[in-house]
């Protein structure tokens, strides 16, 4: 599968960890980030980058000045990362809505989440399991998660990210690249 990582368990293992056991599997190093803010910024090692070691997925924050930000900041965005990169492989079990997230895709409620909720990352990587599952194809997934395509195609199209990982994974599958709505 080009462009993602599949594991047998796919990314739920990693996203299911609570912060601090997280970040033991992964290497982060500091640096000083370059461009504008002054002095201070290119005398301190204020920015990071932040590798997951099993997953080989890397990411950086250096908008702060505070290399503690920096870090929280780049921490979610690995968990993002690794959520939109790393695919469950179908071969290995059947489809299963995470308990933690199953009150989302409930078919009577609109299929949104807050981008800054903690559960975001285990989200969207049910949404993109799911279309793996169902090889690209959208209303396939739609059905697999218990909802509406309209709903799941409203809740592609919030996010720049996940919409760009979809569209890669439906290139996979030969499919013409949704857009935003």
């Amino acid at each position: 599968m080009k462009g993602f990582k599949i594991l047998p368990s796919g990314s739920y293992p990693f996203l299911s960890l609570d912060e601090k056991q997280f970040i033991r599997q992964c290497k982060i190093d500091a640096y000083a980030a370059s461009g504008p803010g002054g002095q201070k910024r290119n005398r301190t090692y204020s920015a990071v980058r932040i590798t997951h070691c099993k997953t080989d997925i890397s990411v950086i924050a250096e908008e702060s000045r505070s290399q503690a930000e920096n870090k929280l900041k780049a921490l979610k965005r690995l968990k993002k990362a690794v959520a939109l990169n790393v695919r469950k492989d179908p071969s290995h079990s059947t489809f299963k809505i995470q308990t933690n997230i199953k009150e989302i895709f409930r078919k009577d409620r609109p299929l949104h989440i807050n981008i800054r909720n903690p559960l975001y990352p285990v989200f969207c990587a049910t949404i993109l399991d799911a279309i793996f599952l169902a090889e690209g194809s959208v209303s396939s997934a739609s059905k697999i998660l218990n909802t509406t395509t309209g709903k799941l195609n409203k809740a592609l199209s919030r996010d720049r990210d996940l919409l760009n990982a979809v569209n890669t994974l439906r290139q996979n599958y030969n499919f013409k690249p949704l857009k935003k709505s």
